[in-house]
């Protein structure tokens, strides 16, 4: 498969972005961030955007934050990958 991230290329025309976030709102998501190439159109994986723990990764709440602070957190922003039909 072939990976194209959409901020780093030039190569992308409109027309492809277009299509790979036409699918990824149809999937319920707000943009692509990714698209790569593969036999069918669909959002293959998608990660919410959320605060997380440095040492495990997992989701923190916002209680979390309130009672132990953000000093284990960081801020992990939304990211969808699209798999567009060759």
């Amino acid at each position: 498969m072939n990976t194209i991230q959409l901020s780093q290329t030039v190569l992308v025309t409109a027309s492809l972005k277009k299509q790979a976030n036409t699918i990824a709102r149809a999937a319920g998501y707000l943009r692509a961030d990714q698209i790569i190439f593969g036999n069918r159109d669909c959002v293959p994986t998608h990660t919410d955007a959320g605060h997380r723990k440095h040492t495990t990764g997992e989701y923190v709440r916002f209680a979390y934050l309130r009672n132990f602070g953000r000093k284990d957190t960081y801020y992990q922003r939304a990211h969808t990958v699209v798999m567009l039909a060759i």
